[in-house]
């Protein structure tokens, strides 16, 4: 058989865990460690589908929703890349998940909670030891109350967890998935008998090296990693392109800056792309970018809302 493909990518990531509810269940109830008699036992996929077309797309975040059966929502996502405005995307898509619940009129008491689980290919605290973050609404000065249980969000930093594998023996079974994540690609069915006891990763693996074995599914991976590198590549030469009008900003006047923004926006049609690639950037603020590109301040945070 070829080698395995990568649970890290996106696509696959989000093929495997939409294809069977039993592991996708397993992986919420590790995340979360509740109780027994909170623990999830039916599991609804909300956007299963991915199109071919969204496979080769920039800046699409392949994540799965899913609600169970007691209403709690999540927004699960492999983030294979890092970028600045990660936190506020996190934050703003979350919220939106808790408006969209309620209609003019409804009770507020009928929210239900909000979860967010994302793998991060990347280290986004390099500071800290830890590989497992959980973030809540709790006051600073007594950590121990909650405002409200419902929004939280694990993130767990994928290079960090491979660093602290010590053993089956004194790791949990999230410990395992972690493990199954980072290196499933990587192992033979040996190894995989050796490393794993939970019968819903060994289940996993059987399913990947079944989506391993198809064509189709390894050209779309393909197609997928080729967007994330051009993906890399225009958010490359939208920084470039940031910093050189960040440079010419600070070497102008204002009175300067008003005069050549036509000779250097051109159109609008330009201006919109150029206030587009800015905004991915994180370089310039609303402010600077809708004085640059001729813009007005709205349309500039219009676009803002539009691109996260």
């Amino acid at each position: 058989m070829k080698n395995l493909l990568t649970p890290k990518s996106d696509l696959v990531f989000k093929l495997l865990f939409t294809e069977d509810a039993e592991i996708l269940i397993d992986l919420i109830n590790s995340v979360q460690a509740l109780p027994e008699n909170r623990r999830v036992r039916r599991a609804e996929v909300l956007n299963p589908g991915i199109s071919p077309e969204t496979v080769r797309q920039k800046f699409i975040i392949l994540d799965i929703l899913v609600k169970d059966e007691s209403g709690r929502q999540y927004d699960i996502e492999m983030q294979v890349r890092k970028y600045d405005a990660y936190p506020k995307r996190t934050l703003y898509y979350l919220s939106r998940m808790i408006a969209g619940q309620l209609n003019a009129g409804d009770d507020y008491g009928e929210i239900d909670p909000v979860i967010g689980i994302h793998f991060l290919d990347y280290e986004q605290f390099p500071g800290c030891e830890g590989f497992h973050f959980r973030f809540e609404l709790r006051d600073e000065r007594y950590p121990h109350l909650r405002l409200t249980e419902d929004l939280c969000i694990h993130l767990f930093e994928l290079p960090k967890a491979g660093k602290h594998w010590t053993g089956l023996q004194e790791e949990s079974l999230m410990s395992e998935w972690l493990h199954f994540l980072n290196h499933a690609h990587e192992e033979g069915e040996e190894s995989m008998r050796a490393h794993y006891t939970n019968s819903k990763i060994k289940k996993a693996f059987e399913l990947l090296e079944k989506m391993s074995a198809d064509e189709d599914i390894r050209l779309l991976a393909e197609e997928r990693e080729k967007a994330l590198r051009d993906e890399i590549s225009a958010l490359a030469s939208a920084r470039r392109e940031g910093e050189k009008i960040g440079e010419q900003i600070g070497m102008e006047k204002g009175e300067q800056i008003g005069m050549e923004k036509g000779e250097r926006i051109g159109s609008r049609k330009k201006a919109m792309e150029t206030a587009g690639s800015l905004l991915k950037m994180n370089v310039l603020t609303p402010e600077q970018i809708a004085e640059v590109t001729g813009l007005d301040i709205e349309e500039v945070k219009i676009l803002s809302a539009e691109a996260v």
